[in-house]
This record gives C-alpha cells, structure tokens and sequence, in this order.
C-alpha cells in the first residue's frame, strides 16, 4: 500500500485583474482573459486544463471589469472543482491580492497569469518543491519566443538565478507557492517578480524546473501579434490523444471486486507509466465495469472514496488520472439495468461520455487492458489496443510506441 503524504495542495488561483493595455481597442470592454479563442474565452482553456487535477477551489483574483468574471464564473463548477471570483476592488499587482486569500487558501497553491497558456503537468512541479524542503515556491521555465520577455535561469541545483541575457528560458507565469510568501507581502500593491522574488532569491528559497518538451507551447496574449497566434494554436492545443486504461488488471492486481484501500494492490510500475503519459501531455482516463456495485457486494461511495485515494496517492508521485468512469450494472438490479447497461464494457458508453466532456484526438488515442472485453471495446472505439499480461512491462512498451 503506498502511503500518503500530509500536504494540503487543493487550490488554484487564477490573476485576471489586468487592464490589458497593450492590446489597445481589443480591451476596451473585453477583459483579456475574456477574449474569444475559437468557440471557448481564453480563460476557459485555463480553467479546463486546471480542472484536470482535481483542485478543490479555483479563486479568480478579479479587478478590471470584474463584474463579467462574477457573472460567467462565480461558484460554477468544473469537473468537481469550484470557481470563486475575488474582487480586488483597487489593482494591487500580481502578488497583492494574495492577501485577500489568506485565510482560504490551502497550505501550497498553484497560481498561474490570466492571459497565459503553458500546458505543463503541475503536479510534476509540485513534487519538485517537494524534494526541497527550504524552497517556498517554484517558477515554471519556458523556451523563450520572443525578446520582450524576462530571460531567467536555474543553477545545477534548480535555484532561480538573476536573469541572464544568454538565458533561453523565460517565466512562464506558473507558479506553485507555499502559503508562507505571504508574510513578504506587506502592502496591498505588491509585484511578485520585482518585489517578491527578490527577497526569495536572496535566501535560496526560490526554484525554477525548465520545460522545453517541443510539444508544449508557451502562448501569451498580451500583445496582439501573440493574440493572433493563440488564436490559431490553443483549440488544436487541448484537442490531446487519450489513454483508456481498464483498472483491475492494469493499474491495480485483480482479486475479485476490490472496492477497499488495504486490498488495493498497485501493479509494477504503473504509478511510472501514468506520471510518464502525464508528462508526455495525453489525457489519460480509467474505463471500469464495476457490477458488484449492482450486485450489492459494495456501495458506489466506497468506489468512489478508493478512486479519491488513487488520485492522492498519484499526486504524491507528481501524476494524476483525468477522469474516472465506472458501470455500475448488473442486470439483477432495476437500478442499475437500464440506462447503465449502456456504460459497460465492450459497450461505448464510458467512452462517449470523456468524448463529451473533453477534445479527444481519438485518432491516436490507446485502450490498455487484460481481457477479451477490453480488446472489444478498443474495436469498437476505433483505437489501438494493448494487451496486459502478468509480465508485460507498460512503461517499456510506452517508451517504444510514443
């Protein structure tokens, strides 16, 4: 069984305050973060790819036209996680607003710029200020497009040097703090970059990760050239490849209808292969038929209670599970007979429904699983197929086909 640590990382805060004067007209009565991309506003590009951890709150730090945030965003929900818009009332910068979250926000916290769009794994960050006990928060590097943006870089040890003017990597507006910064921010107006981290850098207590995957795009949308390039990259940017993994056989031993944590025995290095599919950037999603629910052997809470220690137990490895899917159906049960039915593998239910709530590239997307049932279900969906054996090596097979 693995053990979960104590950290209380389950909020998220979003800076949307920013006038966005550069953008001239664009602005004038659209908040940056509120500009249309495609069919979605770019915040919502934001928000979904947050959602996608499991945070329990997500604050919007609010100012400029604030009242268009509360009127979209305010106490909606998006895959469990629940939006809260803050109005800052004055403009207090990028940090002092902080300050109005402090007796709210979780012990760490991921905080990202309303007008950027970096799709890193934030959970591969968090464990990196993890592995420093020192460090109070860490900054996510990103490959630099263009000069108008503040080169920064690492020592060999990952601490946040001075900017250099040879430095390829800029800050990309990603952040994930220990609610201790707080006490550095003694004044209402406050700026992180020049106020904040200063006194961070000054006692090593400021880190930086570099990202430079080709695949993972640095967008901002604070001049209009770089408006009209997210434009055309950002709806293509979320539309990512899936992985469907079945879970008893493949992510977990299977005994028969496990539905308790001390019978939940991880398979080989699967913790590995997740973090590993993460980090590569698909959306992975877990496709389970769970009949002893219908059958009575054990109630849907407690499934759902083991998936919640699958999830906090990912995220102590830096890895996470986007969504997980369950048929509860058994056709001696009238609850669970009918519109459930549909749900169960090698039906395309459970599939149909990630299909409706996230942009699948389902032309490159993979089933892994151990059965017969599995191998249908990957058929009838149109996507390739890998078999689980007790000897197969997942993250081996993964290293070779991606």
């Amino acid at each position: 069984m693995k053990k979960v640590n104590n950290y209380n990382f389950s909020d998220a805060v979003v800076l949307t305050g920013g006038i966005g004067s550069r953008l001239g007209a664009i602005t004038k009565k659209t908040p940056k973060p509120l500009i249309k991309i495609g069919r979605k506003l770019f915040l919502d590009y934001i928000l979904l790819n947050i959602s996608r951890y499991g945070f329990k709150k997500i604050y919007l730090l609010c100012c400029y036209q604030h009242q268009k945030f509360f009127k979209i965003y305010n106490k909606k929900i998006i895959n469990g996680c629940q939006i809260i818009c803050v109005n800052e009332k004055t403009p207090r910068g990028t940090g002092g607003g902080l300050l109005l979250l402090k007796k709210k926000i979780s012990n760490f916290f991921l905080l990202l710029n309303g007008d950027t769009y970096f799709d890193i794994n934030y959970f591969d960050l968090f464990i990196e200020l993890k592995k420093n006990r020192n460090a109070l928060g860490i900054v996510a590097l990103a490959q630099k497009n263009g000069s108008r943006f503040l080169s920064m870089d690492t020592n060999s040890q990952k601490i946040l040097k001075n900017s250099k003017k040879n430095s390829n990597f800029i800050n990309s507006g990603i952040y994930i703090f220990n609610k201790k910064i707080l006490k550095f921010i003694d004044r209402k107006i406050f700026s992180l970059e020049n106020e904040l981290f200063p006194k961070l850098l000054n006692k090593k207590k400021l880190l930086g990760k570099k990202y430079f995957n080709k695949k993972i795009k640095f967008i901002d949308i604070g001049i209009k050239k770089d408006l009209k390039i997210a434009k055309k990259l950002i709806p293509n940017l979320q539309k990512k490849p899936a992985f469907f993994l079945d879970r008893d056989g493949v992510i977990n031993h299977d005994f028969g209808y496990v539905h308790k944590i001390k019978d939940f025995k991880w398979r080989g290095n699967i913790i590995k292969c997740i973090k590993y599919l993460n980090d590569k950037g698909y959306y992975i999603f877990v496709v389970s038929n769970q009949s002893g629910i219908g059958r009575g052997y054990y109630k849907e809470e407690q499934v759902i209670q083991l998936h919640d220690w699958v999830q906090r137990v990912l995220k102590d490895f830096g890895a996470h599970i986007d969504k997980f899917y369950y048929a509860p159906y058994f056709s001696g049960n009238k609850k669970y007979c009918k519109k459930d039915k549909l749900l169960r593998k090698p039906n395309l239910g459970m599939i149909k429904m990630a299909l409706k709530n996230w942009p699948i590239d389902m032309s490159k997307s993979f089933m892994v699983g151990d059965s017969k049932i599995d191998e249908l279900l990957s058929k009838k969906a149109k996507i390739k197929f890998i078999k689980i054996k007790p000897q197969t090596n997942l993250l081996n097979i993964l290293k070779n086909k991606l």
